[in-house]
């Protein structure tokens, strides 16, 4: 009967539920695990408890956390931590030092090292690394656990992202549960997280809240993919700043920003990320709308939440550039030693035997070079067979065919590991990459954000344009644009795609359409190349397809600007009857290894000058002689008729055997201070 009034007290119901909650929270941190199995964030979760019941009922949910979720060996190392912590807190819990604001999370940090030390001992600098990052998430660990738990409020405004960490590590621990299919449930919440932060919160809080909770995403899965920390910040960046406060437009841009990452990714892994983020975004749509707000934000408010968001994305574009350099470094890959394959062979056929003494100590020698002899040809041919081995080796082996079987089965798996290593190696390379790229985007767009608009007055200018197919064929394989930016930019897009026809002009007019949108969102030309670059070069691998760029990005306050080219032909610039050719070397967008910025040419404008780019259909550098004497003499002021002489002549030359475009700009004499055209 006591215990019955105690629990109807208010002041043991509280206890109560706050042992429950500890108990809880450290239960599902334990699921949380990191580099292979370490449980950081459980055991900052016991820190944070402190001594008492509330520590005890906090070290009984990790352990059983642990115990469920963790390896045997990480289990019984976690529940090792948690009892040293769970003790210093008992030991110095009334001492003024405790109360240190740094003094907790090192306790917990020093208390978990202290078990981890013989382990990194054994397994070298790698594991040393992996305990470094644990021991830091530990002490993260403590003080958002402290923050959270806290009944004070200074504590709380101290660590006001403590309930986004928590919640990032419960999101871990509920992502490790994945269906027969892949799919997660935790990375599915997670992503309906980062679909409320952006929509519910200021660019400031949701865009740093998207990247770590992706990061996390990522910490978890293992394997050195930031896939999910590039499209959650991504995302989040799309609907902070297109669907402020509009429900279903958030809903559509954060979906399309998912399928944005999810196409350049091989089926499975695309597919699971699709239907992942389609999940979050049906469950986001059916939240009832009384428990939404939005961001209704007057126009003070909009212009110091922009420049905010401004700042963010430069500080994340940093960032994310340091975390570019550190997994980009080159690293030296270790392979396995093939003498491996006959000791496992030897460890299950040879120790039985009763010759094992007499080839392995008395004949060592000899048997050893007989297996190093055999190595070559295993390796190269993928299979061991009984002329592979010496003569004395095979004859004397009593038990030869069931040796040569052994090595076979570990012949295999070597050989599978060396191929998951290699490939596991250009995935790191890859996502590298994709990380690097993903920063350049971010900065170059925090850079446009905050670039100032130009008063000075613009230039006119008139352009010309004519696509012809090729003979025979209904459209042409080239594409092209011509428009300008919010900063005074004039852009001109030319692209030649491989072959002619519909296939050819599907993938020249999708470079020119993602390069539009690009460059109209303020992105710099360098960065929007390399990324359709990397893009291309990724649907090269199942289409076969490349494209060629001509992009020129010209100011009209000064008519300077850069003529980039990725395997384009030839641009002709003419000033009176000088022409002056600009050609490139590189490759076609898409057959670029790595990710390399495109050549790029500095031109000089002046009224009256006209500027030509055509695709090789038109003319090469070998054969445009007819086309420069057509420019120096050419006396006309208007850009269209000049395109309809450049393909008229093309076709007498050429007889129409490719697809021929043509785009001319042309700055008139008076344009200075004019409007452009």
């Amino acid at each position: 009967m006591k215990v019955i009034e105690l629990l109807k007290s208010k002041e043991w119901s509280g206890k109560v539920i706050d042992c429950v909650l500890r108990f809880a929270l450290s239960f599902a941190l334990a699921g949380a695990q990191v580099f292979g199995g370490y449980a950081p964030l459980a055991l900052g979760m016991i820190g944070a408890s402190g001594a008492g019941l509330r520590g005890v009922s906090a070290l009984i949910g990790a352990s059983a956390g642990a115990v469920l979720f963790l390896p045997f060996s990480h289990a019984l190392r976690t529940f090792a931590a948690g009892v040293l912590i769970f003790t210093a807190n008992n030991a110095f819990f009334d001492l003024k030092l405790y109360k240190k604001r740094a003094f907790l999370p090192l306790l917990c940090a020093g208390m978990m090292f202290s078990v981890e030390f013989v382990y990194v001992l054994r397994d070298g600098v790698g594991e040393a690394a992996n305990c470094l990052m644990a021991l830091l998430l530990c002490a993260l660990g403590a003080m958002s656990g402290r923050a959270l738990l806290s009944t004070g409020d200074k504590e709380k405004e101290d660590h006001p992202y403590a309930p986004l960490f928590i919640l990032l590590g419960v999101l871990m621990a509920a992502s490790s549960f994945e269906t027969a299919d892949g799919f997660a449930p935790g990375r599915i919440l997670s992503m309906l997280a980062v679909l409320l932060f952006a929509f519910e919160r200021g660019s400031a809080f949701a865009i740093p809240a998207a990247l770590c909770i992706g990061l996390g995403m990522d910490l978890g899965a293992g394997g050195g993919s930031f896939v999910h920390a590039a499209s959650y910040a991504f995302s989040a960046v799309l609907v902070n700043v297109t669907a402020r406060g509009n429900r279903v437009l958030s809903a559509l841009w954060f979906a399309l920003s998912i399928l944005c990452f999810a196409l350049p990714m091989n089926a499975h892994a695309g597919l699971v990320l699709l239907y992942e983020g389609l999940a979050a975004t049906l469950l986001f749509l059916l939240i009832p709308s009384r428990f939404l707000r939005g961001k209704r934000l007057c126009s003070d408010e909009a212009a110091q939440e922009d420049a905010a968001v401004r700042r963010k994305i430069a500080a994340s574009a940093a960032a994310l550039r340091e975390l570019y350099d550190s997994i980009a470094r080159p690293r030296t890959l270790t392979e396995e030693n093939p003498a491996a394959i006959f000791d496992r062979a030897a460890e299950k056929v040879c120790r039985g035997c009763a010759l094992c003494s007499y080839c392995w100590e008395k004949e060592y020698q000899r048997t050893y070079t007989a297996l190093n002899d055999a190595t070559a040809a295993l390796l190269r041919r993928g299979q061991g067979r009984g002329e592979d081995f010496p003569s004395y080796f095979s004859e004397r082996c009593i038990h030869f065919s069931s040796f040569l079987s052994a090595v076979n089965g570990e012949l295999r798996a070597y050989l599978l590991r060396r191929q998951y290593r290699r490939l596991l190696e250009d995935d790191r390379a890859k996502a590298a990459s994709q990380y690097a790229q993903l920063s350049e985007l971010m900065q170059s767009a925090a850079d446009g954000a905050l670039r100032p608009v130009s008063t000075q007055p613009v230039h006119s200018y008139e352009v010309g344009l004519s696509l012809r197919p090729k003979r025979g064929e209904r459209v042409s394989g080239d594409s092209a644009a011509h428009f300008e930016t919010e900063d005074g930019t004039l852009c001109l897009l030319l692209s030649d795609g491989m072959g002619c026809g519909e296939a050819a002009q599907r993938e020249s007019s999708m470079a020119v359409r993602l390069l539009e949108r690009f460059l109209r969102a303020g992105i710099d030309a360098p960065p929007a190349l390399k990324t359709l670059n990397s893009a291309l070069s990724l649907r090269a691998e199942s289409t076969d397809s490349f494209t060629t760029v001509d992009l020129l990005t010209l100011s009209l306050q000064t008519l300077e600007g850069e003529l980039y080219k990725y395997g384009a032909a030839p641009s002709y610039l003419k000033r009176g009857g000088t022409v002056r050719r600009v050609t490139c070397s590189c490759l076609p967008a898409g057959l670029q290894e790595g990710s390399p910025p495109p050549e790029a040419t500095h031109i000089k404008l002046s009224p009256g000058c006209f500027l030509v780019m055509l695709s090789d259909g038109v003319a090469d550098s070998l054969d445009d002689e007819w086309l420069q004497n057509l420019l120096a003499g050419w006396e006309g002021h208007d850009p269209q008729q000049l395109v309809a002489a450049i393909l008229a002549d093309s076709m007498d030359k050429r007889g129409g055997t490719d697809d021929a475009g043509v785009l001319a700009l042309y700055i008139p004499e008076d344009s200075s201070g004019a409007q452009a055209v």
